[in-house]
Order: C-alpha cells, then sequence, then structure tokens
C-alpha cells in the first residue's frame, strides 16, 4: 500500500489481494482519521459482498468475480461501527450491482482519497427505533 497525506486529504493506493476494509483501517491509523469521507475510490474488488436494508436487516449477498468499481463512497466514524461505506461494481456483463459495502478483497488494486475531519466530532450511535447506527457530529 502507498499513501500520502496533503493538508486534510489522503490519497493512498492499496494492492492486490488485500482486504479492504483492514487496508483503510491501516491508513486511518497512519494519519490518525478519528472521523471523515471517503471522498471516492476508483479500482476493482472482488468477493464483494454487499447489503440492502430492508427496514429490519441487510440482506446480503456476495459476488466473487472481480467487480470494476464506479462507484464508492461514505462516512469515518470515532466508533464501532466505524465504516458506513456504499459501492457499485460492474460486472463482466456491464450490469451493475451495489449496496453497503460489509467486505471485499483488492484485485488488482483500488485508488482511494479520504478527507479527515480535523476539528468535528464523528460518532455512530444506534437508534433503537429502528436499529440502524446514526453518524451524530460535534
Amino acid at each position: 500500500m502507498y499513501s500520502k497525506q496533503e493538508g486534510t486529504f489522503i490519497v493512498a493506493r492499496f494492492d492486490k489481494n488485500t482486504s479492504f476494509f483492514e487496508d483503510l483501517d491501516e491508513v486511518c491509523r497512519k494519519y490518525d482519521v478519528k472521523g471523515g469521507t471517503v471522498v471516492w475510490a476508483i479500482g476493482m474488488l472482488r468477493d464483494f459482498e454487499i447489503g440492502y436494508w430492508n427496514g429490519q436487516d441487510y440482506d446480503k449477498e456476495t459476488f466473487r468475480e472481480r467487480l470494476e468499481i464506479v462507484s464508492l463512497h461514505g462516512s469515518i466514524a470515532q466508533n464501532d461501527p466505524r465504516y458506513h461505506i456504499h459501492a457499485s461494481g460492474a460486472r463482466s456483463n456491464h450490469m451493475i450491482v451495489g449496496g453497503h459495502l460489509f467486505s471485499a478483497v483488492v484485485d488488482p488494486l483500488i485508488e482511494i482519497q479520504i478527507m479527515k475531519a480535523e476539528e468535528a466530532e464523528m460518532m455512530r450511535v444506534q437508534d433503537p427505533s429502528d436499529k440502524l447506527f446514526k453518524l451524530t457530529i460535534k
């Protein structure tokens, strides 16, 4: 993995056969990201586990083949669940699948940009009425 910070922006490249979320954890540790946003990411992922919130829980599906990422963005909180990432990827037939990203393996690479929150405190608090972990910002 390669990365560099310039001001509040961090740009990184994740390499083949690594866990997307483990690499994201590493970047956040390296640059002391306590809160912020994943502005964008491009590249390819496989073992792409996504979910759709049905109002009670996530309906999950895993796509084992490599997908070309056409959109990936989200928020980073200080507490767990730390990441709220949505992603969509193109299959080889050009059909798009997407949803809440639970896990994925980089194959062959991901380029990603993160914007670090310098003053905002970003925390997730579970709402008992719908079980969702909602972002609070102070």
